[in-house]
């Protein structure tokens, strides 16, 4: 039985998760026949492109994504970040991990999906709009202001949060499903010959009649799915149970029934081709379904934009970005999650793309090639995930070629958007694929500094047997082993020891949460020194008046109501190494240490008990 918990989040799923899958219609089926790489209008193509539809549908989402890569969370958790860090080995210090093959191949996908979390609020909410047009042509020249309205003020209300933003958006996206699930069946009762296309057959003897050239379809049917890497990177907001429940029960039967619906309707009047989407509905109510769209491609962008902060965290936890400011919108779920950087990035890419192709079909050039190469990763960090639990050949691999046999296509299909508009999430991807290798890079190198330059703890005691001041003071190290800079500076330079020194270490390890009784390790080295080591999870942001008040319960004989915190500033200086970073990588990194947010700030340590 499902509980009312999952009933609500269900809801919620549906204006959020499915936002953007659920208003593919607007574009897709129409795509199949509009764009460079698009089929003849025949009734053939018409049941073929059908059949592709709904068989992407039933394999890449509900057997890829929903049945196998959802249980592939990380302590609740999904996505390609979440992937990662279970294939990552355990870090048992502050340095980042360090920059394998599939981790260059995760995080150049992950990349990948800012630009498809740039163009997708751009294209859903332009092809919303572009529903004027179909009631009168003089509202033409001003879709692109419209759209550039509607998407500012999309980003201006995700403050709110996730959770707020679901309940609102969940109700009109359910009423979204419905109407274009009934205004599909319509059209199919009219003609139900297109019911044929569930056959797979039709898919197949296209490939047949049309020869390699028939994989270039893959580039506008890959539309129809566009989305369902949202929907793994979301998982963590609302939970598999939910997620399923909602795809099952409306999302999918709506889906289905819509694009066999303009399939059925193409094939009785083919010149309703060139609006496929609204041809369904009678022109009494044009204008509501244009306005109940643009209300639920707005909420469309949710899906990629709630990724998108999901993704941001988890990279900046495991070591791949600076710190950024995050803001948690909810007291129950920690994954629901606001970041206004990251925020106001997507919304300038996002207006400015509306501004520079100013149309659906112009920007459905630049739309899909970013998706794709996001789902091949996933697939080939899913099946490395799924040697390194030891599964059978005979098991995994039949299902991982299942799940190619529509990645490769998606993505050959979409290679030749690159001259007609792919070039700008790949540019988008590469930029961030260069930040990330490069923050990694730098930030190893800096630990790697700090520690050469760290004082053993048996060298420290034999040199502070100096008087108390009746003080704590807390130092934070990236070590946990050795005396930190800062805290060696002071003694050498001022001769100053306090009562009660403790080196604080703060550690992300590669799991989402650690649980309460595991995160804090603590060791009296001296009667006056102590090593304490805090654990926190990639999906969490360690904060010092929760490690104090868990330290002051482990240790009584501790006293931390108001300690003093030493911290260290590094200076960087160019490095004549070998194995020195490149100049415009080093050169990136420390304008990046220079826009992090500051330690202080992310750990809530109080400006007046700072040196």
């Amino acid at each position: 039985m499902l509980d009312n918990r999952t009933r609500v989040l269900a809801l919620g799923a549906i204006g959020v998760v499915f936002g953007d899958i659920g208003t593919s219609p607007l574009y897709a089926f129409a795509q199949c026949f509009t764009s460079e790489s698009s089929a003849q209008l025949t009734a053939q193509n018409v049941l073929a492109v059908c059949s592709l539809i709904f068989w992407a549908l039933i394999i890449v989402v509900c057997v890829k994504y929903v049945t196998f890569l959802l249980r592939a969370d990380y302590d609740g958790q999904g996505g390609t970040l979440a992937l990662l860090a279970q294939l990552a080995p355990k870090r048992k210090s502050s340095i980042p991990a360090g920059l394998t093959s599939m981790a260059l191949l995760v995080l150049f996908g992950s990349a990948m999906l800012y630009g498809d979390g740039a163009i997708t609020p751009a294209i859903s909410v332009v092809s919303a709009v572009e529903g004027l047009d179909v009631w009168t042509m003089a509202a033409h020249p001003f879709i692109v202001p419209i759209s550039t309205a509607i998407l500012i003020a999309l980003f201006a209300v995700q403050k709110r949060g996730t959770g707020n933003i679901g309940r609102v958006f969940g109700p009109v996206t359910l009423l979204w499903f419905i109407a274009i699930g009934m205004a599909g069946a319509v059209a199919i009762v009219k003609n139900p010959h297109v019911l044929l296309a569930l056959n797979p057959l039709y898919g197949i003897d296209f490939f047949f009649r049309h020869g390699f050239r028939s994989f270039l379809i893959f580039g506008a049917v890959v539309l129809s799915v566009t989305g369902v890497e949202a929907l793994y990177a979301d998982l963590g907001h609302f939970g598999r149970r939910a997620i399923a429940l909602a795809w099952y029960t409306i999302a999918l039967p709506a889906l289905v029934l819509n694009y066999f619906g303009q399939g059925a309707n193409v094939l009785s009047h083919p010149q309703a081709l060139n609006a496929s989407f609204y041809a369904l509905f009678p022109r009494a109510v044009l204008i509501p379904m244009v306005v109940l769209a643009t209300a639920a491609t707005i909420i469309a962008s949710q899906a990629l934009i709630s990724g998108v902060f999901s993704l941001s965290k988890q990279a900046m936890q495991l070591g791949y970005t600076p710190r950024l400011r995050i803001i948690h919108t909810s007291r129950h779920h920690m994954g629901q999650i606001y970041i206004p950087g990251v925020n106001l990035v997507l919304a300038v890419a996002s207006c400015a793309l509306v501004v520079a192709f100013r149309s659906s079909n112009a920007l459905g050039g630049a739309y899909g090639l970013a998706v794709t190469v996001t789902m091949l990763t996933t697939t080939i960090a899913y099946a490395t995930l799924l040697r390194r639990r030891r599964w059978p050949w005979y098991a995994w691999m039949p299902l991982i070629a299942l799940f190619l046999s529509w990645d490769i296509p998606f993505f050959t299909g979409n290679i030749v958007k690159l001259v007609s508009g792919g070039w700008v999430p790949l540019m988008i991807a590469l930029a961030l694929f260069t930040a990330f290798v490069s923050w990694n890079r730098g930030r190893r190198r800096l630990m790697e500094s700090l520690f050469a330059n760290a004082m053993p703890i048996e060298q420290f005691l034999r040199s502070s047997n100096g008087a108390g001041k009746g003080t704590t003071a807390i130092f934070l190290s990236p070590d946990a082993n050795n005396i930190p800079f800062a805290l060696r500076h002071q003694w050498l330079r001022e001769h100053i020891a306090s009562d009660t020194v403790i080196i604080l270490t703060l550690t992300s390890v590669s799991r989402p949460f650690v649980h309460k009784s595991r995160r804090l390790e603590v060791e009296r080295v001296a009667p006056r020194l102590y090593r304490v080591r805090f654990l926190y999870g990639f999906m969490e942001e360690p904060k010092i008046s929760v490690i104090l008040s868990e330290l002051q319960d482990a240790c009584h004989e501790l006293n931390v109501t108001h300690p003093t915190y030493y911290l260290a500033s590094p200076k960087i200086v160019r490095d004549d190494s070998p194995s020195r970073l490149p100049a415009f990588q080093a050169n990136l990194y420390y304008w990046m240490t220079r826009i992090a947010r500051p330690l202080t700030d992310s750990l809530g340590l109080p400006a007046d008990e700072i040196v």
